[in-house]
């Protein structure tokens, strides 16, 4: 089961608690063993008992001074509950017979003078060590160990920071679950958003910083998808006007040919039918090309190719069509180029290109094809009419057909071109065409070659 995105928040908030609480045990505890360090008791005892002893010249007079020290220094110790054993007090003299030991707890002889900390068994010490011209006097203080350091303290600090847990835990829950408030409210929103009918922009104030990019991206997304959506629905109005008319034409060229009282009528309705039925099966063929070379459709793989002999077929798919308006063709380019991409796309591109040209009135039509360091170029010129700059703009659009309408085309021929371009990831400007006259189609193709 999923944990809400409310109890991540607090769990990690409640475990950052958790670690500071680490953090602040482990740091008095760090604290205390310095403190038994400058604060120990045997090195306060030691210098006061070695100031008493440095007056002292024989033993006796030093045991009895140390018994009597040691016997107020206990009934003390047992008045304020020390937790800890006793302190030890050793004394011996210079060539290390021993005078007095207030208990049997041995010593190491290798302790250094002075005060220092020391290990003995699993027993923690502070050792003070003075050593005079008379006497070696060595004071043990037993320390309380690390655990017992640990359960004092969490003894001390545990019930507050318990205490502090829910006056932390209750705000920032309560903090979490109003800034997530926003969100909850967005996506309510977004659910209920019926993408058929309503792509409106949300206009959600979502108050927060960290949330309105989310709100800012929604809002672009509804509005790509508006305009894919009316781009759709004008060329779904748009395909059903253009196959409207040569539907038309068909059922009165059939009509005619029924109702033909003489042979000639029936064969002019039967030619005028054939070719209405080829300008029908043109645009529906158009109208195909167009989806597939939709970029938002998958599916486009990459194949090697030879692009002079695809330039090659294209000129020869148009041959019949060019040899019946009088077009010359003609290729330019080496004799073979390779390169590895959407055969299909490119076919499609160049094909309506050629198809185009043939169509508005050119004379001669050139394909040409160039190696370039940045990738092919392909370009396709002609010497027709050519398209005002201020018509530019507008030719790739579907059903453009700018001032020559009285030609049979679709409209769509240019709108596929685009398409394509964007389907192979190239790049396409207009240039000059053939002989000051015309158009050129100028196509990069992205680095591919083999």
């Amino acid at each position: 089961m999923r944990r809400s995105l409310a109890t991540r928040l607090v769990g990690t908030l409640l475990l950052a608690f958790a670690l500071i609480s680490l953090l602040i045990l482990f740091q008095n505890f760090w604290s205390l063993r310095q403190q038994q360090t400058e604060q120990s008791q045997a090195a306060q005892l030691g210098g006061l008992l070695s100031q008493t002893l440095a007056a002292l010249a024989d033993e006796d007079s030093a045991r009895l001074a140390l018994q009597g020290f040691m016997g107020e220094y206990a009934q003390l110790r047992r008045e304020m509950n020390a937790e800890v054993g006793p302190v030890s007090v050793q004394l011996l003299r210079a060539d290390g017979r021993p005078v007095f030991r207030s208990d049997p707890q041995q010593a190491d002889p290798a302790w250094p003078a002075g005060l220092s900390r020391q290990v003995q068994g699993e027993r923690a010490l502070m050792v003070y060590v003075a050593k005079g011209p008379r006497w070696t006097l060595r004071v043990l203080e037993p320390l309380p160990g690390d655990a017992q350091l640990l359960r004092w303290l969490i003894e001390q600090i545990g019930p507050s920071l318990l205490m502090a847990l829910p006056l932390l835990a209750l705000p920032i829950w309560l903090a979490v679950r109003s800034g997530l408030r926003p969100l909850r409210d967005f996506t309510a929103r977004v659910s209920a958003l019926d993408t058929r009918r309503d792509l409106q922009a949300l206009d959600l104030d979502l108050r927060y910083a960290e949330l309105q990019p989310l709100a800012r991206v929604l809002d672009e997304l509804l509005a790509r998808l508006r305009e894919r959506l009316a781009h759709e629905r004008a060329f779904v109005h748009d395909a059903a006007h253009e196959l409207r008319t040569p539907l038309a034409a068909l059922g009165a060229q059939a009509h005619l040919l029924l109702h033909s009282p003489d042979e000639p009528g029936r064969q002019a309705a039967a030619q005028a039918l054939q070719q209405d039925v080829q300008r029908t099966a043109h645009l529906s063929q158009q109208l195909l090309d167009l989806a597939a070379m939709d970029p938002a459709h998958s599916g486009a793989t990459a194949e090697t190719l030879d692009l002079s002999e695809l330039c090659g077929l294209v000129l020869r798919q148009a041959y019949p069509q060019a040899r019946q308006r009088g077009v010359q063709l003609s290729l330019e380019g080496p004799d073979q180029l390779r390169w590895q991409g959407d055969r299909r796309a490119l076919h499609s591109l160049l094909q309506n290109l050629v198809d185009n040209a043939l169509r508005y009135g050119a004379r001669a039509v050139e394909l040409q094809l160039h190696d370039a360091p940045t990738g092919p170029l392909l370009a396709v010129r002609d010497d027709g009419p050519g398209i005002a700059t201020e018509h530019q703009a507008l030719m790739f659009e579907r059903f453009w057909r700018g001032s020559q309408r009285e030609e049979p085309g679709t409209g769509l021929g240019l709108a596929i071109v685009r398409q394509a371009v964007e389907r192979l990831g190239a790049g396409l400007r207009c240039g000059p065409g053939l002989q000051g006259r015309g158009i050129g189609f100028e196509l990069s193709l992205p680095q591919r070659r083999l």
